[in-house]
């Protein structure tokens, strides 16, 4: 029988609370105006579909929009869905912050004529007023769907459920 100490055992414990405490997924239900996916019935076989990304990957957003179509489709018993609109809007979620600050500037100024130089400091009162701005990106990928039966049309805009 193997015998664990006492380092080995948090070792262990360390990386399950890792695991545990990571990321949630990408792909997820959006919780009120959170990330992830959500849908908005327009009429029987007609939805609007929206993905919101925390990045600005906007390729993942919409392939997360059209997988939420598909599943949304085959939930609702329909073979296939054509993408009427699609839509994809990039964010930037601005943090803005002011700032003022005063000081002094010294400067060495040398005057100098045919004979000498002489060096003199001159100090002048500094002023500075800002606004920095931060923040981060956010993609929205919006997406029409309609919703149907039996045989697929022949387009480049419509998918099938399964």
């Amino acid at each position: 029988m193997t015998k664990i100490n006492f380092m080995q055992t948090c070792a262990l414990l360390g990386v399950l609370l890792l695991t545990a405490c990571s990321s949630q997924p990408d792909y997820r239900a959006a919780n009120g105006r959170g990330y992830g996916y959500s849908e908005q019935k327009i009429s029987d076989n007609y939805y609007r579909v929206i993905f919101k990304s925390a990045d600005a990957d906007s390729g993942k957003a919409k392939a997360y929009a059209l997988r939420r179509a598909a599943e949304l489709t085959a939930a609702q018993g329909y073979d296939w869905f054509a993408v009427v609109d699609k839509e994809t809007l990039l964010e930037r979620e601005q943090n803005n912050a002011s700032h003022a600050g005063a000081g002094y500037q010294h400067t060495t100024v040398q005057d100098c004529s045919l004979l000498a130089c002489r060096s003199r400091t001159v100090t002048r009162p500094e002023y500075e007023v800002g606004i920095s701005s931060g923040g981060r990106d956010q993609v929205e990928a919006v997406l029409e769907i309609r919703m149907g039966k039996g045989v697929m049309p022949d387009s480049g805009r419509v998918y099938p459920a399964r």
